[in-house]
């Protein structure tokens, strides 16, 4: 019991001078680790991630994606990004290992991230992307890019039949898209539309309310043709600047053409008919 009191003094003692000594140094370390005890945090000897699970990063087709890796006490390892499908290395700290440009990375030494830019973002491109860190083990953490496809469709028939004279409207709607177009074109054959050289004809483009399956993200254009003539017929597409384009097909008919186009057509078929009696009455002629 005198032993364990004897060690108890000497340790006091020590202590004391040597809080004397260094007694900044002692207080900060103390108050640094109090504050890491009292968070939950962990104490790391070498480089570590900050955060856990998967990022989840949505990015619309054409645009540019950005998918954050947080590296804390790098020290000398390197950050690499691979492309989880082929096991590709695209990046290693900021030179690029892939032929493709689009791929680059880059460090933000404020905030300790690392970033893989992929520019112009193609369908292909979504998956699982891995941040690793050059440590034994191996550190890294995933990132999942989903890429929005924006789809554009014809509200109507793809094939339009009109009376010359009439006024015409197509509309097309592009639907799925994270931002609206920022335009929409329309083209007669190859042919870009300025309404300012056509009378009478407009452009216009607007959001559309939720549809039925919620999506609250569509926008219409439509394009008003006046008094429609037999040269506007053709095919007119509708170009987004986000989606493919679509085609729609109209057909401008006259009133003369359209009499016509009946009367001929009747006459055909008075003469198929005739020549389906003529031949039904020389087989029974023959059976007899």
């Amino acid at each position: 019991m005198l032993k364990i009191q004897y060690y108890y003094i000497v340790l006091v003692t020590f202590m004391f001078f040597y809080n004397d000594v260094v007694n900044g140094d002692i207080s900060s370390a103390s108050s640094l680790a109090l504050s890491k005890l009292a968070s939950g945090a962990a104490f790391y000897t070498g480089p570590y991630l900050d955060g856990n699970g998967v990022t989840n990063i949505t990015t619309q087709i054409g645009t540019h994606a950005y998918l954050p890796c947080k590296v804390k006490q790098l020290g000398n390892k390197s950050v690499s990004w691979v492309r989880v499908r082929d096991d590709h290395i695209l990046t290693v700290d900021r030179i690029t290992f892939i032929a493709d440009e689009r791929f680059q990375s880059f460090y933000v030494e404020s905030s300790g991230i690392w970033t893989l830019q992929i520019k112009y973002v193609q369908a292909r491109d979504a998956g699982i992307y891995e941040c690793q860190v050059s440590t034994e083990p191996k550190v890294s953490a995933r990132v999942h890019l989903h890429v929005v496809v924006p789809r554009t469709e014809l509200i109507g028939d793809p094939d339009r039949y009109v009376k010359a004279g009439s006024n015409v409207v197509l509309r097309c709607v592009v639907r799925g898209a994270l931002e609206p177009p920022s335009y929409i074109i329309w083209y007669h054959g190859a042919q870009q539309i300025f309404t300012e050289n056509r009378r009478g004809w407009r452009i216009q483009v607007e959001r559309s309310p939720a549809d039925t399956d919620g999506d609250s993200h569509s926008t219409i254009g439509s394009l008003s043709i006046e008094a429609a003539r037999k040269k506007d017929s053709g095919n007119y597409s509708c170009s987004p600047s986000n989606s493919a384009p679509i085609t729609v097909a109209l057909h401008v008919i006259n009133g003369e053409s359209s009499a016509s186009a009946v009367t001929s057509s009747a006459q055909k078929q008075n003469t198929y008919e005739s020549l389906v009696g003529f031949i039904l009455s020389v087989i029974l002629l023959c059976r007899a």
